[in-house]
């Protein structure tokens, strides 16, 4: 079994508060399916639970590892253990990490649908994102597969947007933004400049409007956190929007 796992595209990006630890977002995703990685189940017996094709990443600090683990606390069903006692997982990276671009979450949120079907455990799409929540605030977006969608709460509450995505130029910098790091940034330099009245308005225009309308540094509040920790972003905040707390930039292509 294999399946893509793509890319998104935040068009815009607002933080509308705090939730404990967490930021609470409105936030426009879009796939981008030029752009995927692709996991795959493959027969191999073996005595744990394996990944290959990320071997920079050790095991228990990947994110598929992660839901693995919340998906056996979930079903408590001995046959997902049986399955990847027979099975490794395969990972054909080609999403950069620390992009901005969901990578991560799309593995673990298409590892989960993958699962989800090889061993019949029979868990709703509800309930599969419900899992994904706790993994990253990411993968719900991906676990409901829509073209567009508006991303609000702490990623946990996803509404299909009815609209045709632009067609995006990506640019991607040969530097990785710590996603962890830009957020604590924000709460500590930015946090009083929220604006939630400009993120319900955002919310209810399509992604063309959007990119027609609002400057990047508008669209996305980490851009200025981001560009704090990663100078090099500074010089196309002008011109290119940034995608989540970076390092990924886009545009519509003229």
């Amino acid at each position: 079994m294999r399946q893509k796992a793509p890319a998104k595209i935040n068009i815009f990006l607002k933080i509308t508060g705090t939730r404990g630890g967490y930021h609470t977002i409105a936030s426009r995703f879009i796939r981008y399916e030029k752009l995927y990685d692709i996991i795959s189940f493959e027969h191999c017996k073996t005595e744990r639970f394996r990944i290959e094709g990320v071997e920079e990443i050790p095991l228990e600090q990947n994110i598929i590892t992660k839901a693995y683990h919340l998906l056996q606390e979930a079903t408590q069903n001995p046959k997902l253990i049986d399955f990847f006692n027979h099975h490794i997982v395969r990972v054909q990276k080609n999403i950069p990490q620390g992009a901005g671009l969901g990578g991560g979450s799309s593995d673990a949120a298409t590892f989960l649908l993958l699962a989800n079907e090889a061993v019949g455990l029979g868990l709703s799409i509800q309930e599969l994102a419900a899992i994904g929540v706790r993994i990253g605030a990411d993968v719900p977006f991906f676990i409901y597969d829509y073209p567009s969608a508006n991303v609000t709460g702490i990623g946990e509450k996803i509404e299909p947007f009815e609209e045709e995505p632009p067609d995006i130029e990506l640019r991607t910098l040969p530097l990785t933004c710590d996603t962890a790091k830009v957020y604590r940034h924000f709460r500590s330099h930015y946090l009083d400049t929220i604006n939630a009245k400009l993120a319900n308005e955002l919310l209810r225009l399509s992604c063309k409007e959007i990119l027609e309308q609002i400057a990047p540094l508008q669209a996305n509040d980490l851009y200025k956190s981001a560009t704090d920790l990663c100078p090099t972003l500074e010089k196309f905040s002008q011109t290119y929007y940034l995608s989540g707390s970076g390092s990924s930039l886009f545009r519509k292509k003229k």
